[in-house]
């Protein structure tokens, strides 16, 4: 019992590798969000439009929120918190459904409201969706997040995190550096316009 933990302990990664391959874990999942909402407004308005507050093609709201999924409750098979302990499938596919539901609508009503009070700037607007809260969150969009998510979180975010995880450490640092001096230049010069 000792060695397995000693064996354990040996191969854990630094903090700063770690940290470095969340980061970019983080850049992945936004540059994916984007290329979905780009996607989805490409679809529906016939037109490229670029989305959100930043130039690049990041929107970070999905990063956010899919990290704070999977640090939350994990994928729907693995289960963290408090799906850790829900055997039953049906009970933790159901728990994790509702979790998935309200992580992301939180996101949204906490970044709409915070451009809007802070900016006076709308990156989104669903006044136009029934059952919507002032504009910031809406129940059909709630819900396909929902959907979404676990079907995300299911069978695409492993594969991604180990991919981004097999990168080497100095690979990891140097690119998550450089993917956050970008990202702060780009919501730098974004404020500005505002």
């Amino acid at each position: 019992m000792m060695q397995e933990k000693t064996a354990r302990k040996s191969i854990k990664m630094p903090f700063a590798e770690v940290l470095s391959k969340y980061v970019l874990l983080f850049g992945v999942l936004s540059f994916i969000g984007w290329v979905f909402e780009s996607a989805m407004l490409f679809y529906t308005s016939g037109s490229f439009v670029n989305t959100g507050f930043m130039t690049l093609p990041f929107c970070p709201i999905y990063g956010c929120s899919l990290i704070l999924v999977y640090f939350l409750i994990g994928t729907p098979d693995e289960g963290r918190g408090i799906l850790k302990e829900k055997q039953n499938p049906y009970v933790r596919y159901a728990t994790y459904l509702a979790l998935a539901f309200l992580i992301p609508t939180a996101a949204e009503l906490a970044v709409g409201f915070f451009f809007d009070f802070f900016f006076d700037t709308w990156l989104w607007s669903y006044n136009g969706m029934p059952l919507n809260f002032h504009g910031y969150i809406a129940l059909p969009v709630s819900l396909a997040w929902m959907v979404l998510i676990f079907l995300f979180m299911k069978y695409l975010f492993s594969p991604i995190k180990r991919f981004v995880f097999k990168i080497s450490k100095t690979t990891a640092i140097i690119l998550a550096g450089l993917l956050v001096c970008a990202l702060a230049v780009d919501m730098t010069l974004a404020y500005i316009k505002i």
